[in-house]
């Protein structure tokens, strides 16, 4: 019952606006009232909120869905991540960050997940089928602050991060990109490069962030 979102339980599977508004309002609801069970932290208390998510971009946005559900702060500073597949997570990460550089004594928080009710795929192209075999119900939340008093309880000291844009690359730009098949039907291709393109990326990652990181014998 927790594989798949109630809406692809039915034969042949359901994908309207209003099943993705439901599972959005499952997933980030719980991982939200969870972080806050663990971080006694209270939906006023928080400054920023960043909601990521490729496939589905609703208005109002999912980031005001959750701004809506635990009546938060008129000036709550809200954004919304769409259409930039697994990197949004890390995006995320990278854009909490330089906020919290301007915003002094705040708290963000970070919820990312993928819908699959309106992301599913029924056609019969086996390169777009992939993705229906790859995701499952879930989303996941995390909570960065520059708070000084946080440092005596946080779990981990966020010291750098990274994003490498790809984009520019014809080959990396069509490794995953949602298109129509010959019948018509939307969804995701998955292609071969894909895993060559993340394999470059991940390369020039750890070339730059292991020149921050490393001591001076590993990078000699």
């Amino acid at each position: 019952m927790t594989y798949i979102p109630s809406a692809l339980h039915y034969i042949p599977p359901r994908s309207t606006h209003k099943d993705a508004i439901q599972e959005a309002q499952t997933v980030l609801f719980t991982v939200f009232e969870d972080l806050q069970t663990k971080t006694k932290l209270h939906p006023r208390d928080i400054d920023i909120i960043i909601v990521n998510c490729s496939g589905f971009c609703p208005s109002p946005s999912l980031s005001a869905i959750i701004v809506n559900r635990y009546s938060m702060r008129e000036d709550v500073k809200s954004y919304s991540i769409s259409g930039m597949g697994c990197g949004a997570s890390a995006m995320a990460v990278n854009m909490a960050p330089n906020l919290l550089k301007v915003h002094k004594n705040s708290n963000a928080v970070i919820l990312s997940t993928e819908l699959l009710s309106n992301g599913w795929y029924a056609g019969k192209n086996r390169t777009m089928m992939v993705l229906n075999c790859l995701f499952r119900s879930g989303s996941a939340a995390v909570l960065l602050t520059n708070n000084p008093s946080a440092k005596k309880i946080s779990k981990y000291r966020l010291i750098y991060s990274l994003r490498t844009q790809g984009a520019f690359d014809d080959k990396a730009y069509n490794s995953a990109i949602r298109e129509e098949d010959d019948e018509g039907i939307t969804g995701v291709t998955l292609r071969k490069d894909v895993l060559h393109v993340a394999g470059e990326l991940l390369r020039s990652n750890f070339q730059i962030l292991g020149s921050y990181i490393l001591p001076l014998e590993e990078k000699i």
